[in-house]
């Protein structure tokens, strides 16, 4: 009996004496050995109805950057497929009150301009607004990418005024694109009923010019559609500045 304790310590002993003296060819090991079972572990084998956290998170990842629009540089622009696009003007009581917005098509043909001074709510069949909104929140045009060719480049200029109070002056363009279906107007907005949205993106802007004049309508910025590489750009106005 003692004997065999005697054994153990010097086991023990020498066991440390080793870890010491060669702690760098252990640490070796143990990231070798660890990295060997990660391996495997990632590569086991699953049963097809086997979903795991990390699997999951990936998958989510995917969709994300699908859904992204397949987002490119700014000098790319967006790429999506559309038939419709919807430019919705943001604006709150911190931008001020009564955006009144201008939305023209300036090639590959000319229509409009849209817009409470221009008095008109349809370029039809290629622009559509949404009427004049006198207090906060939103007024928007749809164009119909479909009753233009396969290879136009669609140009759409934006512009507004703040017609009553501007505060900030910071307001807002949302796009949006859907492929198929019908448009309707609902409220302010353009609603897409039967197809599928295929893009959504913001610009943040200023609107300086206020009040009342519809001669200071000012550029906000130049959307452009390119039909056939299915490309969207937009071109700010640079020359907004806050007072």
């Amino acid at each position: 009996m003692h004997v065999s304790r005697k054994n153990w310590f010097r086991n023990i002993r020498a066991g440390n004496w080793f870890s010491f003296r060669y702690n760098w060819l252990v640490f070796t090991l143990f990231i070798l050995l660890t990295s060997l079972l990660s391996y495997y572990l990632v590569n086991l084998p699953k049963d097809a109805s086997c979903k795991t956290n990390s699997l999951e998170i990936i998958k989510d990842i995917n969709h994300a950057l699908e859904g992204c629009c397949q987002c490119k540089t700014k000098e790319e622009g967006l790429h999506f497929p559309a038939d419709y696009l919807i430019i919705t003007y943001q604006f709150s009581a911190e931008g001020g009150r009564d955006l009144d917005t201008r939305t023209g098509i300036s090639a590959p043909l000319v229509s409009g301009p849209l817009g409470f001074c221009n008095q008109r709510a349809s370029g039809s069949p290629y622009l559509f607004w949404s009427t004049d909104n006198v207090g906060t929140g939103v007024e928007s045009c749809m164009i119909d990418l479909t009753k233009f060719q396969a290879n136009d480049i669609i140009k759409i200029d934006c512009a507004g005024l703040w017609w009553s109070i501007r505060n900030s002056g910071d307001m807002a363009l949302d796009i949006k694109a859907y492929e198929g279906g019908t448009m309707s107007l609902v409220g302010y907005q353009f609603i897409n009923t039967g197809g599928q949205q295929s893009a959504e993106t913001s610009f943040s802007g200023n609107v300086t010019s206020c009040c009342g004049k519809c001669e200071l309508m000012q550029p906000i910025g130049t959307i452009t559609y390119n039909k056939q590489n299915k490309t969207l750009h937009f071109d700010p106005n640079t020359s907004n500045q806050q007072p």
